[in-house]
């Protein structure tokens, strides 16, 4: 690396080191975050599915609005999808935490069909990998099973695993920061 590289980059290293107190700022946001999380998992649940019902009910308001444009190109399909997302952005906001359990449903069905298709993936490759393959696939079958058969304590167990990386990531970004000051000094 040619010297002038090298104090480009200590400068930069020095720039951000003198903001160690925003770095330490999103640290504490991120923690508080994680506990909040873990202290109500349910009622966090709700309320990220209010925001996605809302982001949802805007959408479908906005794409009703342009099917009416004099350039749009097939108003009638983007008036269905207008219409669709109102409804379902209203769905949405009626019965939150259902949602989220619906959504949990159509997660654990994702992976018992890719834990499938992994499985016969694995069996008809035959590799040096073929064990390890199958060993993905049983436990991506086994993971869906339980979220389609438990999808709102899945969910919320879930919201605690979140709320526990939050709360380490958090802590690390703080340790960060203050090392981040040493370097200041």
């Amino acid at each position: 690396m040619s010297d002038t590289m090298q104090s480009n980059a200590g400068l930069e290293g020095l720039q951000l080191a003198r903001e160690w107190p925003a770095v330490f700022l999103m640290g504490l946001i991120t923690l508080g975050l994680g506990i909040v999380v873990i202290s109500w998992p349910q009622e966090t649940l709700t309320v990220i599915s209010v925001l996605i019902g809302l982001q949802i009910l805007v959408y479908g308001i906005y794409r009703l609005i342009t099917a009416f444009a004099h350039d749009t190109i097939s108003p009638g399909w983007t008036g269905f999808v207008g219409v669709l997302g109102i409804i379902v952005g209203i769905a949405v906001l009626r019965h939150p935490f259902q949602t989220v359990a619906v959504l949990a449903v159509l997660l654990g069905v994702v992976w018992i069909i890719g834990g499938i298709i992994e499985l016969i993936g694995a069996i008809a490759d035959g590799g040096d990998h073929r064990g390890l393959g199958i060993l993905g696939g049983l436990l991506s079958i086994a993971a869906g099973i339980v979220v389609v058969a438990w999808p709102a304590p899945t969910v919320t167990v879930v919201a605690w695993i979140a709320g526990l990386y939050l709360i380490v990531f958090g802590l690390f970004i703080c340790v960060s920061a203050f090392q981040l000051r040493r370097l200041t000094k």
